[in-house]
């Protein structure tokens, strides 16, 4: 909540992407104006950008997967909408729409799906200060697919360095090399082993790290880096088991990975 922003000032952070509450399944807490001002004054105290709204319930209630024209798709889109409306409010310029959970989208009926749904309401974005992105572990060849079919300056990609190599078997600098560097809105930094998500320190686990930073200095990637390792897991092996101390570290790595790869 928003008791994280003098935590992470303290930390060096420069920002930091917020969670949506629940979404739908909690009536869109963050449309509280209560709320959105507990943020956008601590954010301000402590000049802390909030980059992002990450809206994980929504994947959670089947997202993109949820069929238009059933309650269920009715739900999807209201979620789309809103928590455009709730980015305007808090000036926030992008919220991240994940497909995971039940909305991963498995079958070519899926993709159609979340297609049709993104062009329904993308239209709405073009006209605000406002994009989407969304967090897929498709291909670049089917990202670009959709894009085209959405045809909207306001969607975007949300890239992750592991969930495709962990759920898909993927190079992530592969993919990476494929997608249009202008279509990536920002990127979740976690690393790990091919079986466990996030559970080592930036740039000793099994995700290739070093060679992404790699490709995104080639081609001129100047976005925010979310870092999004899982800290307060039990699972985690890093040298510390306190979570602040290895957040830490991770940003001092990250900042000099950056500076260091060639």
């Amino acid at each position: 909540g928003p008791a994280i922003f003098p935590i992470v000032k303290d930390l060096g952070i420069k920002g930091i992407q917020i969670d949506d509450w629940g979404s739908y399944a909690q009536s869109f807490p963050m449309s509280n104006r209560y709320i959105q001002k507990l943020y956008t004054d601590e954010a301000k105290k402590c000049d802390i950008k909030i980059t992002s709204l990450g809206c994980n319930d929504f994947a959670r209630q089947g997202g993109f997967v949820n069929r238009l024209g059933t309650p269920e798709g009715d739900i999807s889109v209201s979620a789309l909408l809103t928590n455009l409306k709730i980015c305007e409010d808090m000036n926030i310029p992008l919220v991240m729409f994940p497909c995971f959970w039940k909305g991963f989208l498995n079958t070519e009926d899926d993709i159609e799906n979340a297609a049709k749904m993104l062009r329904s309401v993308c239209k709405y974005y073009d006209d605000t200060p406002v994009n989407i992105a969304i967090e897929t572990i498709l291909s670049p060849v089917k990202i670009k697919e959709i894009l085209n079919y959405v045809g909207a300056d306001s969607l975007k990609i949300y890239y992750d360095t592991q969930n495709t190599q962990y759920f898909a078997n993927a190079y992530p600098p592969g993919e990476l090399k494929a997608l249009d560097i202008r279509d990536i809105s920002e990127i979740h930094f976690k690393d790990g082993l091919k079986n466990q998500q996030a559970c080592c320190p930036l740039g000793t686990g099994e995700t290739f790290f070093r060679e992404t930073i790699c490709v995104l200095k080639k081609k001129g990637y100047d976005g925010w880096c979310v870092i999004e390792n899982y800290y307060m897991r039990p699972t985690w092996l890093g040298e510390t088991k306190d979570p602040y101390k290895s957040i830490e570290a991770d940003v001092k790595r990250l900042r000099e990975s950056f500076s260091s790869v060639e």
